[in-house]
């Protein structure tokens, strides 16, 4: 299924068949027999979970680090596509907010998203990485001496 597919039924959370058929991304194959039944039933499941999730104040975000959370979105953007993950899924503004912030339990810290941009927003953070375009309409990471190498 693919990621928008998810995206879209965990944001409608739909209740029937009809519903579910609505739902971006999610297409005939999926509305097909069991599946859809399955589906259903997760969603039905998930209803039924009270989630508690962190306070994050958006809105208290050091203004210094606000530029350095729009480079790191369009890197973000850049890796989505090239692995083919619907970009917010991959990190939304608060994942990035809270990455910044040095939270270690934030979620581009931890398991498969540390696992596809960690190391490269640690070197951005860092200063041993910067982006560029790549001549083709893309970004590239480019590593970078270390900052302290540099005389202003």
């Amino acid at each position: 299924m693919p990621d928008l597919a998810l995206l879209g039924i965990s944001q409608k959370a739909p209740l029937n068949h009809d519903e579910l058929s609505q739902c971006r991304g999610v297409d005939g194959r999926h509305l097909k027999g069991a599946i859809a039944s399955e589906i259903l039933a997760a969603v039905a499941r998930g209803r039924d979970v009270i989630a508690e999730f962190p306070v994050n104040d958006v809105e208290d975000f050091d203004r210094d680090l606000r530029p350095a959370a729009t480079l790191i979105s369009a890197w973000i953007s850049e890796v989505a596509g090239k692995t083919s993950i619907e970009t917010a899924l991959l990190a939304t503004r608060s994942d990035i907010i809270d990455y910044l912030r040095g939270n270690s339990h934030a979620r581009l810290r931890t398991g498969w998203r540390a696992e596809i941009i960690g190391s490269d927003l640690d070197d951005l953070r860092e200063g041993t990485a910067g982006i560029s375009f790549d001549g083709k309409g893309g970004l590239r990471l480019v590593r970078a001496a270390p900052v302290e190498n540099f005389e202003q």
